[in-house]
Parts: C-alpha cells; structure tokens; sequence
C-alpha cells in the first residue's frame, strides 16, 4: 500500500501513463541516463533545452546538472509547468467534499484498537480533525513527509528556476495556465475523496503507522533522480503500475481492488499522458520562436508518452547532455 501512496503525491513528478518497459527496454536506455536534453534539428534555428525536476528535490541540486548553466545562458525565454507563486498566492475554500458525511465518523470506519490509535495521533495536531475525510489528512501528511527535505530549508528546482529566469530578463511562459490547473485539481480531488471511506481510512493508517517506510520510499526516489538514472525511474514506475493490486487492504473485494485500480489508473493518465499531449501544443511553437528551456516534472520525459519520445517522433533530435 506505501507503494500507491507514494504514488498519489508522485504522479505529477515522475509517473507518465506510460505502459510497462521490460527489462530489456530498461536497459537499452541506461546510455541516455541524463536529466536535460538538447533539442535540435527538424527546421529548428535554435537549439532548445528540456530539464526534468523533482518538486520535492532542492535547487542547489541544478549545479550538478551537467549543462545546466550553458543551457539557461542560452536560453531566451523559461517555460515550467505553471506559475507556483501565483498558485501559491490564490485562496481556495475547501471544495463540500472534502468534509465529512453527517451520518459518518471515524470510530466507525475502524476497530476500537485502530480508532484509539488514529484519534490521539490527528487529535494531537488538530482536535477538530473529524470533521474532515481520511483523504484530507492522507494527502497532508503524505505532502509533509515528502517536502521533509527541503521545508524551510531551501526552494525547489520549478520556483527557483522560475525566479532565475525573471531575474535575468528571460521571457517566461508557462505550459498549463491557473485556470486549467484548478479545474484538473478539482476533477481529480472529487475521484480520490469519492473513495470508499473505509479505504480512505485504511491509507491514513498506513500513514500515521508507517510515516519512515514511506519516507525511505520516496528518498530512494530522490536518489535515483540525484544520480540521474532514468533507468531507474522508469523501473520503479511501471514497478508501482505493475503492483497496484491493494493487496494489503483488509476486507475488500476483487470487484472493489478493480473499481481503485480502475480510479487510479485515470488518475495517472490525467496527470501523465494527457499533460503531455497538451503540452506539446506549447512546446513545438516555443521551440520554433526561439531557444527555450522547458523544466518539467522527470516523469513527463520518460515512456512511450513521455515528451521526448514524442519529440523523437516528430522528427526532432534530442540527445541527453553530458
């Protein structure tokens, strides 16, 4: 169950929607272990830049990105995913889905055990935590675990890279504006909080039970990104895919573990594929105006979907820096 956890904060980071890669695909690829790449050819008249960031991994890490200088010197204008501050910045009222049913309350959706348990953990942070779905304090949790790193401590690669690009006079674009942002956020909170409350319940516990599991699954993330295996990556993503079955849920049924398995994997696709089809709308005039560094989540270039494959097919030439 960590595995899908991990999964739900990862997907706009590194999982694609792409299929399966087997072994022999996996490492076929192990010479194009690289985090930026250089777009070229295919009528381009300037060379252009594609970065893969982690969200949760700190900007000092860029200055060990092979490239990475010369590329944003050469740049004339910066694209990431959306603007972040701007996000940041907007206030959002909880969607009524967010909260929990009258007719519900956790003592019910767990053993007497189980209950105590979960009741002095979230009452401890947040006595009035009932009034919220499992799913709420799930995702709180699992966001507060994974920015452990970098909270307080330094900016991540997307906000940092953003605020260079302004400081040095380039032109800033984004590939999804805040519109199309807090409609996917919407759509996607309704599907994860329509989740049986049992199974929301059961993630949470997971949560409040294994919080060092779950922490070492997503350092080994970070380290696989840190050494720039791609390889790896793409590994541990269709691993995830592959093992998405919810066999350590308690007392659900195989149509049950089909309907989550279903959920999740529109889930993916939402965040992965489709980002990627729309963003090449972006990407292809932005290469063609002039030269360009586009940073986006790992995940986004990796995979039959990811965007350098769909560059590849277009005709482009795009090699890993070195």
């Amino acid at each position: 169950m960590n595995r899908i956890l991990i999964v739900i904060f990862f997907l706009s980071s590194f999982s694609t929607g792409s299929s399966a890669q087997s072994t022999q695909e996996t490492k076929q690829n192990n010479n194009e272990n690289s985090l930026l790449w250089k777009i070229s050819g295919n009528g381009l008249q300037y060379d252009s830049y594609l970065l893969g960031t982690m969200h949760n991994v700190g900007c000092t890490f860029l200055d060990s990105i092979s490239g990475f200088r010369k590329a944003f010197k050469e740049a004339k204008q910066m694209a990431i995913e959306f603007d972040a501050n701007a996000l940041d910045n907007q206030r959002m009222n909880l969607a009524q889905y967010v909260y929990m049913p009258q007719d519900s309350t956790y003592a019910t959706l767990y053993s007497d055990s189980d209950f105590q348990y979960v009741d002095s953990k979230l009452r401890e942070g947040n006595p009035q935590y009932f009034k919220y779905k499992p799913m709420f304090w799930c995702s709180f949790f699992t966001s507060m675990i994974a920015y452990q790193n970098i909270r307080g401590k330094e900016t991540d690669m997307d906000r940092f890279i953003l605020q260079l690009g302004k400081q040095n006079y380039k032109k800033t674009l984004f590939m999804e504006t805040l519109e199309e942002v807090n409609k996917r956020t919407v759509y996607l909170d309704s599907l994860k909080y329509s989740i049986n409350l049992k199974y929301q319940a059961a993630f949470l516990k997971t949560i409040l039970k294994s919080p060092e599991t779950i922490s070492a699954s997503m350092n080994f993330a970070s380290q696989l990104y840190k050494e720039q295996s791609m390889s790896g990556l793409m590994a541990i993503d269709s691993l995830d895919k592959k093992n998405m079955n919810f066999s350590e849920l308690e007392n659900i049924q195989d149509k049950e573990k089909q309907h989550l398995k279903k959920v999740m994997e529109h889930f993916i696709e939402i965040l992965g594929s489709r980002r990627n089809e729309e963003w090449m709308k972006n990407i292809l005039p932005m290469i063609h105006e002039d030269s360009s560094l586009i940073a986006v989540g790992v995940g986004h270039l990796i995979g039959v979907n990811g965007l350098i494959a769909k560059l590849r097919d277009l005709g482009y030439s795009v090699e890993p820096m070195r």
